[in-house]
């Protein structure tokens, strides 16, 4: 208990006053750093908080809640971090211990750098710490950052007679349709029991002191010979909210760590999966695939084991064949696309689930961007003699738009940074701060994802001219750069028509052999495709 009760205490600490601006704020990314990784080893802590009265600092719980939240909300890391920073220098800011002149100067600070996440979080700091933090949630003007704070202040600044179920009721009814998804993910810590209640299992009372997704760690109040088990939640009962104090649920939480770690289970907040690393179950269709005499009924055994590849395939077939029929069987959808393609298609479908599963400001735009150089990509590749199909074209496209997803910059930026100066340029397509060049990133995790060595060849030469690539790879780094260039002119210039003035955009539609007319239509085609989400 007191290794636990020590980190909370120090867990938020204000930097010093003679720490210049640029210091304050790396103090405060570490300190949030910090609550996310407690965060995420101990759930427990932060969701119990939920239901009970501690003597923690303000600042602190809040912290904790929010990081919470944003865990549960699916918020990517890097900008969750951030959020939490701009939470404590929210705090610093409040406190009257500060002279005016340094909070002007963090604004200032924060206006050069461009930190939009950090000036919505201090906009908003003295609703936050009022009595109005409540009302203020149905704004529609809220962003997301901005209204997942409002929600953790307004369950600290409540009232201990009003309770959990009744506080979320007031705050989903005060929130806006088009954010109703974050108070969706949040609602299970405020109508089920948390880390702290006291309830009733196998006809026993106890405290809940850890939660799964299906499973609760019950401490049993009657039974003193057992430490405690795991057991089903739809079996605990809750009939009254009780509560023990907090500081005693940090040691039964402390006492009970080798008996709740002795148990597997899935753990209490969403699963992220590695973006380096291929799905598991997808490498084992790849290596069916691979085999020089492929058995059609063992491929579609493996496919049927995974829902989501099952359910894509059956979609995508039953839109792609001329009739539109609807495919009934995942073996009538591999024969509708042939086998090479299959593999393609999985690989693009799990990596873009894999690059979209965590939330960030721009993940619409980004997303949007992708799917429409995909789109672009694989259209021109049918137009033209290459090695690429549209399947394999979209799929090396989608490793060329990775870096969207990956780079730490884009996760607290409020615009896309395109840069205007050269579309063909794929590495200094975005004004983006990286060590690591675009297209190395996107070579490596091509490689990770056992990309064949021609289509990592594509993807290296894509930094050069079309006259500087061998002559195998001239047409397939031709359609790369084509069809990224013509993303960028379609969602950041509203038309193509600019290209046609580009000498080297001219030399490479030569090089496949396409006129520029039917890229026109091709854009047409795409129309689905031809806008931009607003940000979050």
């Amino acid at each position: 208990m007191t290794d636990i009760v020590s980190t909370l205490s120090r867990l938020v600490q204000q930097p010093e006053n003679t720490l210049i601006t640029e210091q304050c704020i790396n103090h405060w990314l570490k300190t949030a750093k910090r609550v996310i990784t407690l965060v995420h080893a101990h759930p427990a802590i932060p969701a119990s908080l939920v239901q009970l009265q501690s003597e923690l600092p303000f600042c602190t719980k809040q912290a904790l809640l929010t990081a919470l939240f944003c865990k549960l909300t699916q918020f990517n890391d890097h900008y969750t971090q951030h959020i939490l920073a701009a939470v404590i220098a929210a705090h610093w800011c409040h406190s009257e211990a500060n002279k005016k002149q340094n909070i002007t100067a963090l604004l200032r600070f924060l206006k050069a750098k461009k930190l939009m996440v950090w000036l919505d979080i201090l906009r908003i700091q003295k609703v936050m710490f009022s009595e109005k933090c409540g009302p203020a949630l149905a704004d529609v003007r809220l962003c997301a950052a901005q209204r997942i704070c409002l929600i953790s202040a307004t369950l600290l600044n409540s009232s201990e007679n009003i309770s959990p179920t009744a506080l979320f009721s007031a705050i989903a009814k005060k929130t806006p349709t088009h954010h109703r998804e974050y108070v969706t993910a949040i609602i299970d810590l405020f109508v089920k029991p948390m880390p702290g209640a006291k309830v009733y299992a196998k006809n026993t009372p106890g405290v809940l002191i850890d939660i799964q997704q299906k499973h609760g760690f019950i401490f049993s109040l009657a039974n003193k010979d057992t430490e405690g088990e795991w057991v089903p939640l739809s079996t605990i009962v809750f009939p009254k909210p009780l509560f023990i104090p907090f500081a005693h649920f940090i040691a039964l939480y402390t006492d009970t760590a080798k008996q709740r770690a002795s148990t597997g289970g899935s753990q209490f907040l969403p699963v992220s999966f590695d973006i380096q690393r291929p799905p598991q179950a997808l490498l084992g269709i790849i290596d069916e695939l691979q085999k020089r005499d492929v058995e059609i009924p063992a491929l579609c055994t493996k496919i049927e084991k995974v829902e989501t590849f099952n359910r894509f395939l059956m979609h995508t077939a039953g839109q792609d064949n001329r009739l539109q029929i609807p495919v009934k069987n995942i073996k009538q959808a591999v024969m509708t696309y042939g086998i090479e393609r299959v593999g393609d298609m999985l690989m693009q479908f799990a990596l873009l689930e894999r690059l979209t599963q965590n939330d960030f400001p721009l993940l619409g735009m980004c997303k949007q961007f992708t799917l429409l150089s995909c789109s672009f990509a694989s259209h021109v590749a049918s137009l033209c003699n290459s090695k690429f199909s549209p399947q394999s074209a979209a799929l090396t496209m989608t490793f060329v738009c990775a870096p969207l997803f990956t780079l730490p910059g884009l996760k607290v930026a409020s615009t896309l940074p395109n840069n205007d100066a050269d579309d063909l340029m794929i590495n200094q397509g975005f004004k983006v701060k990286s060590q690591t060049p675009w297209l190395s990133i996107s070579s490596e995790l091509a490689g990770n994802w056992h990309q064949s060595a021609t289509w990592r060849a594509v993807l290296h030469h894509c930094a050069k001219s079309n006259d500087s690539v061998p002559s195998s790879l001239k047409q397939e780094h031709a359609i790369m750069l084509i069809s990224f260039a013509m993303a960028k002119a379609c969602l950041f210039k509203g038309d193509i028509f600019s290209l046609q003035q580009n000498l080297e955009f001219k030399s490479l539609l030569n090089r496949i052999n396409v006129d520029f007319s039917a890229l026109t239509s091709t854009v047409h085609d795409q129309g689905a495709l031809l806008f931009c989400p607003l940000p979050n």
